[in-house]
């Protein structure tokens, strides 16, 4: 696997460096990248800030953020250069945008107001590789369009919807396929524009008896996008004062809807991320935590939120994913972190383990909790820690519930007649931490069943 540089939010992007070897059997569905990735620079606070900026910007409610490899800082003969992102965030309170524009500096644009390069109360941006920058500038009630170049943000137009029905606070902005979707609160809609700004159409969804209600963050995937694994297009939209997540079809449609009541606990659902294989994270701030789903809006796990659990979240605000290689980033009330993601297993256990001595078959019924894709190893373990038979190897796996039993051919079953065993679980996740994480869980010690070449068991 080839090595790529870091960038760190809001502050620089780190030079390209030799990944360090790390080895985490713990398990984490966000993994901090080792510290030859990024200098330990994972998390950035107000001091990184301060530092940067020269003591001219605070963090004051941040919200949605957006990164992007860009076609004009792209080296073509720099193969490792190919993680090295542009990250923008919205700095709401102060009503500006702050974006890393070289390895030791950033950029600021705004300021309150409504005229050229002024903001009010912008609470989200999308882009694409060209430069090209769109924020959602709710209180101004319309969409500003930037464009990077030669390390600053310059104005182009604004986005306005037809006279007959104006955008209302529109708080989330996605591009995706060449459409700008945009969450238009106020209207209870979604509105769809062409980059250019004209007008395309808008919808709302119903499903369930529920109607698509002051939608808050919204994200796309749909055809022409890059760095997906399947063809399931779709938009993901959190709405109705943040306490429910839809799934629509590129066209409106509505696929699926969930409660954030359904996950317990006090909450809400906040910015909305979409990963390569369709996975989607939802930052939620009272809980300090993320929620990741399948791209079938089934719930999987949920990351941070939990007394001295890492990774741990200060308000979770804004979320972004780079889906090439699987980078997130997440703002917070004061500041931001950069992840992997990885891959956690949960809820592991096994069971009901069988050798069959005639037939040379053992058997073992498996239960858990995968978070992300990985290539499962299921391994019998003598007392001693000695490897004694591989079950299963290198099976790659959807993140999700897995309850099975699994029976294979077995030639060594006699010798594992004499020994005490237990199954032993590695996964190794599929994106960019792959070499450098290997989850490993351990079962109880199993008493395995004999059976005899009747059929019956000793």
């Amino acid at each position: 696997m080839k090595s790529f540089g870091a960038p760190v939010l809001f502050a620089f992007i780190i030079a390209v460096f030799p990944f360090g070897r790390t080895r985490d059997e713990t398990g984490t569905t966000f993994v901090t990248p080792p510290w030859t990735h990024c200098l330990g620079l994972h998390k950035v606070t107000q001091f990184h800030l301060d530092v940067y900026s020269g003591y001219r910007e605070k963090f004051n409610e941040p919200e949605g953020l957006f990164c992007v490899k860009l076609a004009s800082e792209d080296k073509p003969d720099v193969p490792r250069d190919d993680d090295e992102l542009t990250v923008y965030g919205v700095n709401s309170g102060n009503h500006d945008i702050i974006y890393n524009k070289s390895l030791t500096s950033i950029g600021i644009v705004g300021g309150e107001g409504s005229g050229r390069m002024r903001f009010r109360n912008p609470l989200a941006l999308t882009g694409d590789a060209a430069g090209n920058l769109y924020v959602a500038d709710a209180g101004n009630n319309r969409i500003v369009h930037l464009r990077y170049a030669g390390g600053e943000l310059v104005w182009v137009d604004e986005i306005r919807a037809p006279e007959n029905r104006p955008l209302r606070d529109p708080s989330g902005v996605a591009l995706s396929g060449g459409l700008l979707y945009v969450a238009d609160s106020g209207n209870d809609r979604i509105a769809v524009f062409r980059p250019d700004g004209s007008f395309v159409s808008s919808f709302g969804a119903e499903r369930e008896g529920a109607r698509l209600t002051g939608p808050f963050a919204i994200a796309a995937v749909t055809a022409g996008d890059e760095w997906l694994y399947y063809s399931d297009f779709f938009i993901a939209v959190t709405d109705s004062a943040r306490q429910r997540l839809w799934k629509l079809s590129p066209d409106g449609k509505p696929i699926g809807l969930v409660r954030r009541s359904s996950l317990g606990g006090r909450g809400s659902f906040g910015h909305v991320a979409i990963d390569y294989y369709g996975g989607i994270y939802v930052t939620d701030r009272e809980s300090g935590a993320i929620h990741k789903f399948t791209r079938y809006l089934s719930f999987v796990t949920t990351i941070g939120g939990g007394d001295g659990e890492a990774p741990r979240f200060d308000e979770p605000r804004g979320i972004a994913c780079y889906r090439r290689f699987g980078q997130i980033f997440v703002s917070e009330r004061a500041g931001a972190q950069y992840f992997w993601i990885g891959t956690d297993i949960t809820r592991f256990s096994a069971d009901n383990l069988t050798l069959d001595l005639e037939r040379e078959r053992c058997g073992v019924a498996v239960s858990f909790l995968l978070t992300e894709y990985a290539g499962i190893t299921l391994t019998l373990v003598d007392e001693n820690g000695k490897d004694r038979f591989t079950v299963l190897r290198d099976y790659i796996l959807p993140p999700g519930m897995f309850s099975r039993r699994i029976e294979v051919d077995c030639p060594v079953a006699g010798e594992l007649a004499k020994c005490k065993l237990s199954l032993v679980i590695a996964a190794k996740p599929t994106y960019s931490s792959r070499e450098y994480l290997t989850v490993r869980r351990e079962s109880r010690l199993l008493s395995p069943r004999i059976e005899a070449s009747s059929g019956g068991t000793r």
